[in-house]
């Protein structure tokens, strides 16, 4: 019987719908053998999730995805097996959600501007651990301010919007450093999401690889099967690892099923096992 896995999940401590229980919980519920919680700049969840997972029987791998720079470039570093207690690595995390805090009320004070009664409070209430942009989305759709989610991201909180605020962000090669020295693997997430072209992805990916990345999210819902196969060789070329998942958010957030399914992406366990050597070896 196939075994499948998801390496990309995301819960509440960062902008997921679900708490790191359940959704370890919802992961047994749909048969899966392991996951990877890989919240956005922060590992907040990482202990709740390995002890829900050793519960129901569910491998949980330390992760995370941390928002760079890599020149003008806007990329995401995704860690895998680091040392979630790691004191620097810990201390490196609390810099970027320092950098999410500003750019938050950055974005608070804008919204205010416009007239739109949006609170600090009221933010902290809905999002818990870390306010990011979807729980100002939240607020905005509750609020009537706009009719959908994505309405709220178009019209007010997306790059080039009025109330969108840059963060600041490390350099990539700073990210795949601290990973490394947290015992991790680094590995570009969905790396078409970067350049749809895909003409700039090959001297990236060599670029990047030259600072110590590990690998590459070969497989993700908006990846075409061409894209899969192109970034799957461009990791034997680099001698890269390959990883995949669901960039799951929550039921209502992500049009993939957590682990995905026939119709989508189904990534196998021996994506896993290839990356639980590679740290063996590396440790």
């Amino acid at each position: 019987m196939s075994k499948f896995i998801d390496l990309h999940t995301h819960s509440t401590c960062s902008d997921g719908t679900l708490s790191p229980t359940a959704l370890v919980n919802h992961a047994a519920d749909r048969k899966l053998t392991a996951i990877a919680l890989t919240d956005h700049d922060t590992v907040s969840g990482v202990s709740e999730a390995l002890a829900q997972g050793r519960i129901r029987g569910i491998e949980v791998v330390p992760g995370i995805e941390v928002s760079s720079n890599y020149s003008d470039t806007s990329l995401h570093i995704l860690g895998y097996g680091i040392d979630h207690q790691d004191h620097n690595f810990v201390k490196f995390v609390i810099d970027l959600q320092q950098a999410r805090h500003t750019r938050n009320l950055g974005i608070l004070d804008r919204l205010q501007q416009m007239g739109i009664p949006i609170e600090q409070e009221e933010l902290d209430h809905l999002a818990g651990d870390q306010v990011g942009r979807p729980h100002f989305a939240e607020l905005l759709v509750k609020k009537g301010v706009v009719n959908t989610f994505q309405d709220a991201f178009t019209g007010y909180l997306k790059r080039g919007c009025p109330a969108f605020v840059e963060h600041a962000r490390p350099q990539a090669s700073e990210v795949i450093a601290q990973i490394s020295s947290a015992g991790g693997l680094a590995m570009l997430a969905h790396p078409v999401c970067i350049d749809p072209s895909f003409a700039s992805i090959p001297s990236l990916v060599g670029n990047l690889k030259q600072h110590g990345l590990d690998g590459l999210e070969a497989y993700y819902p908006s990846h075409s099967n061409k894209n899969t196969k192109a970034l799957k060789q461009l990791a034997d070329d680099h001698n890269l690892l390959v990883c995949g998942g669901t960039d799951f958010h929550g039921n209502n957030r992500s049009s993939t099923p957590l682990g995905g399914n026939k119709k989508t992406i189904r990534i196998s366990s021996e994506i896993l096992e290839k990356i639980k050597q590679r740290l063996d070896a590396s440790g």
